[in-house]
């Protein structure tokens, strides 16, 4: 009995000097180091499931895009109201719609100054509607998103646009001439904005 006594007071004095001396540093957290964190946001510890952790999956998302989009993905994902995948995608398709909307309306303004009747007339017609297309297939992909829709029926639609945007070039192409250079870069930034949106949206968890 005067043992069982003895190793109580024992007990109970490491516990009272255990919390004295975090009450006076701190609790410490000593962070495992085989800890892996995968994109659903659940911590693996040798195999052993510890839920709760927080994973930034916009981060994740950009990480993982190929490298031509990922300057544009982490912009985007800096942006106010952009914290899930979801809202990343909207904002790359919203940046995607206004650039197109804004080809449109260069090529359209160029294919009334061309001369008329000339090959050059009949490319930059074809941008005009190529541009078209693509924010028609853009505004797709947004009901998409808000009524979320399968990822499969989201990546068509935006690999849609993708091809749309590709219509201009090719129709230079073909009449083997090039576009001046505000077309050209007006063409190369549409090409570059719709492209990192189905980067974003390949990587979409739905």
């Amino acid at each position: 009995m005067a043992r069982f006594v003895i190793i109580s007071v024992v007990v109970v004095a490491a516990f009272a000097a255990a919390a004295v001396v975090e009450a006076r540093v701190g609790p410490i957290d000593v962070a495992p180091t085989n800890l892996i964190t995968n994109p659903l946001g659940v911590i693996i510890d040798n195999g052993r499931k510890i839920t709760g952790a927080v994973v930034d999956e916009c981060a994740w998302t950009c990480d993982h895009v190929a490298a031509d989009n990922m300057k544009m993905c982490n912009t985007l994902r800096k942006l106010p109201g952009v914290s899930s995948p979801k809202e990343l995608l909207t904002a790359a398709v919203k940046l995607s719609m206004r650039k197109a909307k804004a080809a449109r309306a260069r090529f359209e303004a160029a294919a009334r100054a061309a001369e008329k009747g000339t090959p050059m007339e009949s490319i930059l017609d074809t941008c005009k509607e190529g541009y078209d297309n693509t924010v028609s297939a853009l505004q797709e992909v947004q009901r998409c998103i808000d009524a979320n829709d399968s990822k499969a029926s989201l990546i068509t639609k935006m690999s849609a646009a993708t091809t749309f945007t590709g219509d201009c070039g090719n129709a230079y192409e073909e009449r083997e001439l090039e576009p001046s250079l505000a077309l050209k870069a007006t063409k190369n930034n549409v090409n570059r904005v719709v492209t990192g949106a189905l980067a974003i949206a390949a990587k979409l968890k739905l």
